[in-house]
């Protein structure tokens, strides 16, 4: 039930109610429960999705910004909206609480009219759970008929099928170490509109480990709550044909539960059977691949079919919107098989595949934690090209990295203004780019000739800005032991703007 819905039920409607903020989302976010409460501090005790019912008097009392504070704790657990009954004591909902919701995306309901909380919550949560009881027997109907499905024979393809029609969804199964097209966008015809945002997963477990992952996608957010409760229940039967027509095996199985306990910092004896069972020396070189793209799990088969041969093992792991790789490198030569794996990666991508992060080398799954977070810092601080694949060696980055990590904005502001405030004022005031100019300068080496081919200078013009560069600097820095000064220095600048060199 979306909030739209819930505004026109009779005991809501009976309240008056009248929306202040988030108008826009009033017939798209839905709610799964009422609760009503005058306590202040209550986000903690709220688990999200609530519509808030509350008098206006603890609201009118509390000072102006511990008002604020009340709806954005409120955004920050995800309540679906707030209703606040106006009284005496609160003649209006205050301005501020009005512009705090819009800015938080938090709707905000006026009960102009006095009606009892409790009836209000009963009727509407009582609707809830009548709604719950028929979604779950929906799914239970649709759970039985495809295990009738299996034991006649069914095959996985066929199975999909009939969930994809129940849901007039697109339906993938997922299997480590395999990328089965067959399984993958199995859609119902009769179904219309593009798929939301970020399919819905479901993970389909085999003795107790994730073996594989349902993903459905929908046209309609209505319905997440009804796919979600039918991934849920099918997931047991789907395991059974999984066990049956494709196993997937307990090597790959273990070293999808690797990669995750690898992304959760797990160490020690855990982690040393999931080497075991996925055939990984626990202390094998290797590092963290981590990509954001929007069809994962196309981008994972792709990496699978180009890795294989290349490296001793890889294991990939997708999510909506981004994937995650192990890869195992010999022992012999690891910087240059992790360059040649950088390059392979370079080679099999095309437009729209994504962004690629090869993390640092590491020695062991126990150190990949920080091979990953790094990756996943790399990619925030790297240059991205609209609808163009790339891939990223942290490595390249590694000055970005640790000036995020290590250096607070009062320190960096230090360092900019120390060395290229006068640089960074001339730039703004006579719409120059002598920034890029410096920077591409010393990426080239400090040589003229390369860094004017690069932005596509005569070398004559080149020089004379250079000239101009280093009379705002304090004079040329070769020499003086300032060119890698300058260049953090350059690098802060990028990071605290948000811009990146044109060349």
């Amino acid at each position: 039930m979306n909030i739209a819905e819930v505004l026109a039920h009779p005991t809501m409607k009976a309240a008056d109610p009248v929306v202040r903020a988030g108008a826009e989302l009033v017939n798209t976010r839905d709610i799964r429960w009422v609760h009503s409460s005058e306590v202040l501090d209550i986000g903690l005790l709220l688990r999200g999705g609530e519509l808030l019912l509350t008098g206006g008097e603890a609201l009118a009392s509390a000072p102006d910004e511990k008002q604020k504070q009340y709806v954005r704790e409120l955004a920050a657990r995800d309540v679906a909206a707030l209703a606040i009954e106006t009284c005496s004591d609160l003649d209006g909902i205050p301005a501020s609480i009005i512009e705090t919701a819009e800015t938080e995306n938090v709707i905000l309901i006026e009960l102009r009219a006095v009606v009892p909380f409790v009836v209000i919550a009963e009727s509407i949560n009582s609707a809830f759970v009548s709604d719950s009881v028929a979604m779950l027997q929906k799914a239970e109907e649709l759970s039985h008929t495809i295990a009738v499905d299996l034991a006649a024979g069914a095959e996985l393809r066929d199975i999909l099928g009939v969930i994809a029609a129940e849901l007039s969804a697109s339906v993938s199964l997922l299997v480590p170490g395999t990328f089965s097209r067959d399984l993958v966008d199995i859609a119902d015809p009769s179904s219309a509109g593009e798929a939301v945002s970020d399919p819905i997963e479901v993970e389909i477990p085999l003795r107790g480990i994730v073996a594989a992952a349902l993903q459905i996608e929908i046209a309609d957010p209505g319905e997440e709550a009804y796919v979600r409760t039918v991934g849920e229940r099918v997931a047991d039967v789907l395991g059974l044909a999984l066990l049956q027509q494709r196993p997937p095996s307990l090597s790959d199985i273990a070293g999808v539960q690797l990669i995750r306990a690898v992304a959760n910092n797990e160490r020690g004896a855990p982690l040393a059977d999931l080497c075991a069972s996925a055939g990984i020396e626990p202390t094998a070189p290797l590092v963290l691949i981590a990509a954001r793209s929007t069809e994962p799990n196309r981008l994972r088969g792709k990496f699978e079919h180009t890795l294989a041969g290349l490296v001793p093992r890889s294991v990939f792991y997708a999510t909506p919107g981004e994937l995650i790789g192990l890869v195992v490198l010999s022992d012999s030569g690891r910087r240059a098989k992790r360059r040649e794996l950088i390059t392979e990666l370079e080679l099999s991508l095309v437009a729209g595949d994504g962004t690629v992060c090869v993390g640092p080398l590491v020695s062991g799954a126990a150190a990949g934690y920080r091979s990953l977070t790094q990756a996943e810092a790399a990619l925030k601080v790297a240059p991205v090209t609209a609808n163009r694949a790339v891939v990223v060696d942290s490595d390249d980055y590694l000055v970005d990295r640790m000036l995020s990590e290590h250096l607070g904005i009062e320190t960096k502001q230090e360092l900019m203004d120390e060395l290229l405030q006068e640089l960074i004022e001339h730039d703004a005031r006579r719409g120059t780019s002598l920034m890029d100019t410096l920077e591409t300068w010393l990426i080239s080496g400090c040589n003229t000739t390369a860094s004017a081919r690069a932005l596509f200078l005569e070398r004559q013009s080149m020089h004379n800005r250079l000239q101009k560069t280093f009379s705002l600097i304090g004079g040329d820095p070769r020499g003086t032991g300032r060119v890698g000064s300058l260049f953090v220095a350059l690098r802060v600048y990028r990071q605290a703007t948000g811009t990146r060199t044109r060349n």
